[in-house]
């Protein structure tokens, strides 16, 4: 699939790209596309600063392996075409830790795993992945399920990993 293709997924808010978020999100650095470590040949990715849809269909799209996604949240948005047409591509299970909004479970793709906090979720991560697979923790959403922003929510999931 190529970037032209995914241009719709992007335009997420009210219609239209925001290119000041997407300009912010490039500089990649602490939580945006950190890899953290690998185990068992799979690589261990901190993008907690993928606090929309858009910045994490972004990262999905620069990984060249199988993912298992760790996400926040579930939204109407993720039912948009190109969205589950890059999910059947690069996508081999979700891991959510968070909440559905109302009316987008007819998008849910077929290996989800719900859990009930972000620990839980890299652990069920870790039993899903297979060797050469890069487990992603880009939640899609702003932080909140007791964090207070995206670098607490990432420290926590470095620490559940190196907990591994």
């Amino acid at each position: 699939m190529d970037e032209k293709n995914l241009s719709a997924p992007l335009r997420l808010a009210g219609g239209q790209l925001l290119e000041a978020r997407r300009a912010a999100l490039s500089v990649w650095g602490p939580h945006r596309m950190e890899a953290v470590g690998s185990l068992d040949d799979v690589l261990y990715v901190n993008d907690s600063r993928a606090t929309f849809l858009d910045a994490a269909l972004e990262s999905l799209i620069t990984i060249d392996r199988n993912v298992v996604w760790v996400v926040g949240t579930w939204s109407e948005e993720m039912a948009e075409t190109n969205v589950q047409a890059l999910l059947r591509e690069r996508v081999s299970a979700v891991v959510l830790f968070g909440p559905l909004v109302d009316g987008s479970e007819e998008s849910l793709p077929r290996h989800i795993y719900r859990t009930d906090d972000l620990r839980t979720a890299v652990f069920t991560a870790r039993e899903l992945a297979k060797p050469g697979e890069v487990v992603l923790f880009s939640p899609a959403c702003p932080s909140g399920n007791g964090f207070a922003n995206y670098e607490e929510r990432g420290a926590e999931f470095k620490r559940a990993v190196r907990d591994l």
